[in-house]
Order: C-alpha cells, then sequence, then structure tokens
C-alpha cells in the first residue's frame, strides 16, 4: 500500500510539472507578427524579428527551448497573467500601470523620437529647426510632437504624408526640410532605403521589455540572460542585423539593468 502510494505521488509531482510552463523544458512566448522589425512571420510561417532572435537566444542561455505563439497584441496582456504563455514580446513599453498587474525584464530599446533628414543637412540641434518645413506621418506620434512643438521650436509648417514611404521620398528629395518619426520604425526604413540620416534623437522615456505573469520563476534568470547578452555583445549585434546600425552609448540595448518595479 504505501509504495503504491509513493508511486502515486510521484506521478501526481511529475504531471504538475508537465503542466506548469514555469517548469517545463519549454517556454512558450507569446507574439504579435504583424510588427516588423520587431517580429513578424515568414511565407512558412516562422517567426523572425529582433524580439524573436532575442527571446531566442535567452531560451538558449537559460537552457531550455522555446515555442513561439500567434497572438493579438491586447490578448497578450490576459496570456500572460493567466499563464497560458511565459513571456510576451511585441515593443511593450514598460510603464507602472502596467507594472501593477505584470512583470517585465529590464528593456532592451529605448524608443525615442527623432529628426532625420539627408546626411548633408544643416540640422545639428533643435534649434536648427527654425524657419524650417517637417514633414510626418499622418497619425503618428511624429506628427503629435511636431504640432505640440512646432511654435515653440518656430517650425514653419508641418507636412502629413499618408504613407512612410511617401515621407522618406519627400525628406530624400528635399521637399521638406526633415521628418520628424519614432526611432525604431525609421530605423528600420532607413536599413531598407539608404541615402537618409537620423538627425537628433529626442527621448521620450518609453522602453521595450519582455513581459510575464508577477512572480514568473524564470523572471530573474531571463533578466540575466538579457545583461549578459549586452555586456558581450550579442544585443549590439542583434540591434545591428535588424536597424543596420550599431545602438547608441548609454541606450538600454547596451546598459545592464534591474528587473523593474511597480512604483
Amino acid at each position: 500500500m504505501m509504495k503504491c502510494l509513493a508511486r502515486m505521488g510521484v506521478l501526481i509531482a511529475l504531471g504538475v510539472a508537465a503542466a506548469s510552463p514555469a517548469l517545463a523544458e519549454t517556454i512558450v512566448v507569446g507574439a504579435y507578427p504583424a510588427n516588423p522589425p520587431w517580429e513578424y512571420k515568414t511565407d512558412s510561417g516562422a517567426f523572425e524579428g529582433f524580439e524573436v532572435d532575442l527571446a531566442k537566444e535567452v531560451a538558449k542561455r537559460i537552457g531550455v527551448d522555446v515555442e513561439f505563439q500567434d497572438l493579438g497584441f491586447q490578448a497578450l496582456f490576459a496570456a500572460t497573467s493567466s499563464g497560458r504563455i511565459d513571456f510576451a514580446i511585441s515593443s511593450i513599453s514598460v510603464n507602472n500601470e502596467r507594472l501593477q498587474n505584470q512583470s517585465f525584464t529590464q528593456s532592451y530599446y529605448d524608443s525615442d523620437g527623432t529628426v532625420f533628414g539627408v546626411p548633408t543637412s544643416p540640422i545639428h540641434s533643435l534649434d536648427d529647426l527654425k524657419g524650417k518645413i517637417v514633414g510626418v506621418l499622418s497619425g503618428s506620434t511624429g506628427e503629435a510632437w511636431a504640432k505640440a512643438n512646432g511654435e515653440k521650436l518656430g517650425i514653419t509648417e508641418v507636412k502629413g504624408y499618408n504613407a512612410q514611404q511617401d515621407l522618406l521620398m519627400e525628406v530624400q528629395n528635399g521637399r521638406v526640410d526633415f521628418g520628424a518619426s519614432e526611432i525604431s520604425g525609421l530605423q528600420y526604413a532607413i536599413k531598407q532605403m539608404p541615402g537618409l540620416k537620423i538627425l537628433l534623437r529626442i527621448p521620450t522615456g518609453e522602453h521595450f521589455a519582455m513581459m510575464a505573469r508577477k512572480g514568473h520563476p524564470l523572471l530573474t534568470k531571463v533578466n540575466d540572460a538579457i545583461s549578459a547578452m549586452k555586456t558581450d555583445g550579442t544585443m549590439a549585434a542583434i540591434h545591428k542585423k535588424w536597424f543596420g546600425v550599431d545602438p547608441e552609448a548609454g541606450t538600454s540595448t547596451v546598459v545592464p539593468g534591474p528587473i523593474p518595479q511597480a512604483q
């Protein structure tokens, strides 16, 4: 009888371990795969992107396999909370409101704003924007920034475009003096369309990180792996692969950090 009970205890314990994502040999990472260069699906259905490479490298370093799950952006939050997935990626910003209900790793990308133009542009500071015409993508954060700061900076006109390609062409051809945009999308676009450069970086305080449910037992290991990737240059190499340039010194792509805490 005692042997039977012991066997049952072992089987129950194994069953619990198999059912728990944290104890399994595979971590499940949810992603919204319509978000290049962060994550997208190839024609064959495989996941690719900056954060996909990051998650694969993290999994390798902590000694587990990784499985990606296709989810809508809003669904990622419920999926981590319920334990359906272990971690979520999709250029998810860390903020205090989200930290009340979710855990995050340290950030690995500073989603700043940017002023961009041709390499020969005379713009070297915000003071140089006076009297200039700015091009923006209509409805974007770049447009919001330009309209909020245009009068203060002396910007003559804000011209909106419905497609990013049109905006890039107008800046490249000199029909507007410079463009304003969010840096990650711009860096990716410039890689596809050379002939433009970032002139100024405008800090916004927005940072991207991996998200997990509160108290996830692998959070510390994953965070340590991200720190190691920054220290040994792996994170910088992933950045250069997807954006075509090295990350800037002092940004969260290269500076290791702690697990953020709710305030």
